[in-house]
């Protein structure tokens, strides 16, 4: 089973600065590192003006980024801008492919970013030297610099060899994919089984547990002002008409909404929660 979760381009607007933004920011990834979530996809709130949303999607996915790659990668592949000004206060993610020990091990995966160096292809793998890549490339590299995974093998020294996916033995961070389309037109032809966060729904421990099992899953939740009921209104349809089912993750709070981060920790708690019962 694998997690993805779908967030709004809204989702840090009620941050009043880049600082604060970050923070939040920081919290939805390390949320999402916690509970293995394999994809974090931003689609467009329908309440917010186009070129507020495009600027916030930037903001928001570059930040992810940054966070989710490894610390020894990211000055040769995100630079810093406006956007990522204030990612020096944040703690490390701290995931199994944030390797922070310099010295390599033979078979050894980690992280790398491949690029030309005096007309050879070289990685940067985080240790002392850049390696030799011993792996043919499809295409040619030329002035671009290229995050790929790779096995280290000691043979006259250490070389790298590049792997066509990362290890499926351990949780290998998050990707994130940003799209200007609207819920509706996003989850189109998603596969997974979908399902909505929304106060206004069942209670989450009356979803059939039968329904998610060894399903991948894909979950949505609503923006800071607007949640996905009303978002799905402003595209002509009903949340049924979306997805498979929707849950209201906490009946009774003493706060006036559920953050975000919040949300997605209750969440997946619960999921995790449920889909452990099944398994007893």
């Amino acid at each position: 089973m694998q997690y993805t979760i779908a967030i709004p381009d809204s989702a840090v607007i009620d941050c009043n600065d880049i600082r604060t933004k970050t923070e939040k920011i920081f919290q939805i990834s390390r949320i999402a590192a916690i509970f293995k979530i394999r994809d974090i996809i931003l689609y467009h709130d329908p309440f917010l003006k186009p070129s507020r949303a495009n600027r916030e999607r930037r903001i928001i996915t570059r930040i992810l980024e940054y966070i989710e790659c490894p610390q020894y990668l990211r000055k040769r592949l995100i630079p810093l801008s406006r956007d990522t000004s204030a990612v020096g206060v944040l703690s490390p993610l701290a995931t199994p492919h944030h390797l922070r020990s310099r010295e390599l091990k033979s078979n050894e995966i980690r992280e790398a970013a491949i690029f030309l160096n005096q007309g050879r292809i070289v990685a940067d793998v985080g240790g002392t030297q850049l390696l030799e890549v011993i792996s043919p490339l499809n295409k040619p590299l030329k002035d671009r610099i290229l995050r790929v995974t790779v096995r280290i093998h000691k043979n006259n020294g250490f070389k790298a060899e590049i792997l066509r996916e990362p290890p499926k033995d351990r949780y290998w961070g998050f990707s994130v994919h940003s799209s200007a389309a609207s819920l509706g037109k996003l989850l189109r032809n998603r596969l997974e089984l979908k399902m909505a966060t929304s106060r206004s729904c069942q209670n989450i421990s009356t979803v059939p547990i039968k329904d998610v099992k060894n399903k991948n899953l894909l979950v949505a939740f609503g923006g800071p002002y607007k949640g996905i009921p009303e978002m799905v209104k402003a595209e002509g349809k009903k949340v049924s008409d979306l997805f498979d089912t929707c849950f209201n993750i906490l009946q009774k709070y003493g706060t006036r909404a559920l953050r975000l981060e919040e949300a997605m920790m209750i969440t997946f708690s619960k999921l995790d929660d449920r889909l452990s019962e099944k398994l007893h």
